[in-house]
């Protein structure tokens, strides 16, 4: 299972998962006994798919498949996924043999071995059609890669396969490998994608038709708030404007009277102008200590 990150840790974390492609329809090889021989079916392929165990997306590139391609531990081919109830030993149906990398995908033979009913039956499955995917057991590490803010599969190594119903990965089956998947089916990636995107826009429905509602409420504020236009106002503030105008006037009037009057009365108009004349002093008078008569010398 996948150690828990946040998605933006650059070290590497560990993971096992389980993916499932189809089975090819022109390489099947009947063996004695009962057995089968499946050809060159691809086991984990290029692309970004999402298991059934950990149920998340997991980018596997060409390089890193090329690069274990070779990497098994078991290769014991199963009737079904462990899951969490231990396998019967009836349900090794086959093995896998000659792991390789081919294009861009790393592939490799089934053999059923039939020699089980499980065995036998799963068999008559793939050859009638019915059974037609196949999901690789694997563990490794993946690391975050932040230009395309996703994990991609580092070190991957392999413990066998299963043969399912239907698979994470469209291009792993083993029957009609070559061709596009049926009309109607979608591998488990494109579902949650789709669900993905229809949520993230409902949200943005309901994100747009928030802000038109706040947007109306705020214009009912701004209604409320401005006040109507009154007569009396622009009445009022007329005559304001002509008591300060008729003020005005008035200073400057008073203004020019003071600067008048600080200049003196100036020259009298009955003087000839250039013409001055100098005045006598007065007689001398003596007043009288006792009876205050004036008497002239």
């Amino acid at each position: 299972m996948p150690i828990a990150g946040d998605g933006n840790d650059p070290a590497p974390r560990t993971f096992r998962r389980e993916l499932g492609l189809e089975f090819s329809k022109s390489n099947l090889e009947d063996l004695p006994g009962g057995g089968l021989l499946i050809r060159g079916v691809k086991l984990l392929a290029e692309g970004t798919w999402t298991d059934s165990a950990t149920r998340t997306p997991l980018a596997y590139r060409a390089r890193a498949l090329e690069a274990n391609a070779g990497n098994w531990k078991d290769y014991s081919a199963w009737s079904r996924h462990a899951g969490g109830i231990p396998r019967d030993i009836t349900e090794k149906i086959g093995a896998i043999e000659n792991p390789r990398y081919l294009d861009r995908a790393v592939a490799g033979d089934i053999r059923l071995h039939g020699l089980t009913q499980r065995s036998r039956d799963t068999v008559a499955m793939v050859k009638g059609g019915v059974a037609n995917y196949v999901s690789v057991e694997h563990t490794g590490t993946e690391r975050w890669n932040a230009e395309t803010r996703q994990y991609e599969a580092d070190e991957i190594t392999f413990y066998g396969v299963a043969i399912v119903n239907r698979g994470a990965c469209a291009a792993c089956t083993l029957r009609g490998n070559e061709g596009a998947p049926e009309e109607g089916e979608t591998d488990m990636e494109l579902k949650e994608l789709e669900a993905a995107l229809k949520a993230a826009t409902d949200k943005i429905a309901a994100l747009e038709s928030q802000a038109a509602t706040a947007e109306t409420k705020v214009k009912e504020l701004e209604a409320a708030l401005t006040p109507a236009e009154d007569p009396k106002v622009k009445e009022l503030e007329k005559a304001l404007a002509d008591q300060r105008a008729a003020h005005e006037t008035k200073v400057r009037e008073l203004e020019a009277a003071i600067k008048k009057l600080g200049d003196g009365p100036g020259t009298p108009a009955t003087q000839p102008p250039g013409e001055t004349r100098e005045l006598e002093p007065p007689a001398p008078v003596q007043v009288d200590p006792h009876s205050g008569v004036v008497y002239g010398l």
